[in-house]
């Protein structure tokens, strides 16, 4: 089930969309989360989207079970940027969503994007190599 909301709890600015909010109905898991962040820049706005991008990321890598937060910007859509996240537990992700950066980062995604911010939960496939 799709929910949207004002950040990713009520507490925060910006609005995201969250297509695995109800994942959550499983048990809180230790176990890795894998989500991309999907956001278009408003039209002129792009180049002050990805500088916000940046205290955001610089200060997540800092945060414990962080274990990748990556940052991509269309190659063909300069105006659509992808953030590939991986945590290594529910628990870390829950304490992301809290974090000051990420709220500060929400404020001003608010008036720098169109549609506010799509999360998208993703689970491997178990295909090997």
């Amino acid at each position: 089930m799709t929910t949207t909301q004002t950040g990713r709890d009520a507490g925060s600015a910006g609005t995201f969309t969250n297509a695995g909010a109800d994942a959550g109905t499983r048990q809180a898991s230790e176990t890795p989360v894998v989500l991309l962040a999907r956001m278009r820049a408003r039209p002129g706005r792009e180049q002050e989207l990805q500088e916000a991008l940046v205290p955001l990321v610089t200060a997540t890598h800092q945060e414990p079970g962080c274990v990748a937060y990556a940052p991509h910007r269309g190659h063909d859509d300069p105006a659509l940027f992808v953030m590939h996240e991986v945590w290594q537990s529910e628990t870390h992700l829950r304490a992301h969503e809290q974090s000051a950066h990420l709220r500060q980062f929400a404020e001003k995604a608010a008036s720098l994007t169109d549609g506010g911010i799509a999360i998208e939960r993703l689970e491997p496939l178990g295909v090997t190599r």
